[in-house]
């Protein structure tokens, strides 16, 4: 049974408390969202960019309208359409016009052809100022309350950008946004090879996400398409757990629980996150198979000095996107991919719920809402979160207590009484060793004190 004791103590097991039920939610930061169309890149948007493009000799009109079709899909490091007959072509369009792939992605769809309205908390507020580009896994997102691309590079000493919180809760709070019609669906159904290739690209893909955590293949992600409204319940949760505490995992191995929050073991990024960790794996393999970084890494590149992926490199991404699309512990011969979370995190969980796009008189925010357009709500469904603590279940404490009960249960009486027993016994034993000595010390004492002492003197 103590082997036992022994053993439970040696494999570090936790119990999880909840530490608070009713912490404010104005004391817990909004989630950023991220939304990145997936539709076909609009007509009017395509007959723009042709008005100022550059044709080379071998290139059609119709072709480089292919190209501006479905380039953000073609450009993406993880695209099933993994080889296109005219990438060659493609680089000769892009030479021709002293576009990298980076201008030529952002050209593409910007943000103010993607939301059409915007509402904070209930407040209409500018899009072009809340509504910012960024680089996710799908390429060329626009988000809200992101600030991860803001923090890499920073200097210690500069403040860091604070995320923006909810003082309420409920649909009619948090963040509202309309969807433009023309990301929503494809309104040139042409006759090509990626026509047939990619399909059902209706919408545009929604990322829930934390502000300081990259958007990528481990983020849930949700599909809003047109006639619909989109209604994301955000549930927050502060999750605290102890450093220094190591468990067994399925290889019988131990490793951390968590990564202490004063510790950042990642390469690229300045904060440590759990899915930025895997996203910095990723990172590292495309480095290591292709020697160079894709576009939707730029920032990340241009601050460590990596270099970037051209055409060709993108193209090496793409064909080996299986190998390079970490999202769980691996470990291969001269690479180790393992992630923990923060001992210190905040979780978003999202509660999704679709429905149709019904139009009201009754509320301002919808009467230049067209019906083939979007609305999608992210708001926090609750005024308070709660906050849990784990705390290790078998500590010294622990384990002196057991063996303790143990040597109590077989001995017949406890572990503690038999250490007095021993201390009484001690002092008993020390007792009669030194008894001789202070019998002759009192004596010799009391010889001196008497021949000191004047006889009495009478008087007559």
């Amino acid at each position: 049974m103590v082997i036992q004791f022994m053993q439970r103590y040696d494999e570090d097991p936790t119990n999880t408390y909840i530490k608070d039920f009713d912490y404010p939610i104005f004391k817990m930061p909004f989630p950023a969202v991220t939304i990145c169309p997936f539709s076909p890149i609009s007509l009017q948007r395509r007959l723009k960019i042709m008005d100022g493009a550059i044709l080379p000799e071998n290139v059609t009109r119709e072709l480089a309208m292919t190209f501006l079709k479905y380039g953000h899909h073609i450009m993406l490091p993880y695209t099933p359409v993994k080889k296109y007959k005219h990438m060659d072509k493609l680089q000769m369009f892009l030479k021709e016009n002293k576009w990298t792939v980076m201008d030529f992605v952002k050209n593409l769809k910007p943000c103010e052809d993607v939301v059409e309205a915007c509402w904070w908390s209930s407040e209409r507020i500018d899009c072009n100022k809340f509504i910012k580009i960024s680089l996710t896994s799908y390429g060329c997102c626009c988000s809200f309350n992101y600030l991860l691309e803001e923090f890499v590079g920073r200097e210690k000493q500069q403040p860091n950008p604070r995320p923006l919180a909810s003082v309420d809760f409920g649909r009619r709070s948090g963040l509202k946004l309309v969807i433009k019609k023309d990301v929503l669906n494809d309104d040139d159904i042409g006759e090509n090879e990626l026509d047939e290739v990619i399909t059902n690209n209706d919408g545009v893909l929604v990322i829930v996400h934390h502000s300081m955590e990259f958007p990528g293949l481990n983020s849930n992600s949700y599909a809003v398409q047109k006639h619909r409204e989109m209604q994301i319940s955000i549930k927050g949760e502060a999750i605290i757990k102890p450093e220094g505490l190591d468990h067994l995992n399925s290889a019988n191995q131990k490793v951390p629980v968590c990564i202490p929050g004063n510790i950042n073991t990642l390469e690229y990024f300045p904060t440590y996150r759990y899915l930025n960790c895997y996203t910095n794996c990723r990172i590292k393999m495309m480095i290591r198979v292709c020697g160079c970084l894709p576009y939707i890494f730029s920032n990340i590149a241009e601050h460590y000095k990596i270099k970037r992926c051209g055409l060709k490199g993108l193209i090496c991404i793409q064909e080996h996107s299986k190998e390079i699309s970490i999202d769980k512990d691996v470990i291969m011969p001269n690479f180790t991919c393992s992630c923990r979370a923060p001992c210190q995190e905040l979780v978003y969980d999202s509660f999704p719920n679709s429905m149709y796009l019904t139009k009201t008189n009754a509320s301002s925010s919808y009467i230049h809402v067209s019906e083939e357009s979007a609305v999608l709500r992210v708001f926090m469904n609750s005024q308070v979160f709660q906050i849990t603590e784990t705390l290790p279940a078998a500590d010294e404490v622990y384990l002196l207590a057991s063996i303790g009960g143990i040597f109590s249960l077989f001995l017949g009486c406890s572990f503690l009484s038999l250490v007095e027993i021993v201390y009484f016994g001690g002092l008993l034993c020390r007792a009669i060793f030194l008894r001789p000595k202070i019998k002759s010390t009192s004596k010799r004492k009391r010889i001196v004190h008497d021949s000191h002492v004047d006889p009495p003197s009478y008087n007559y």
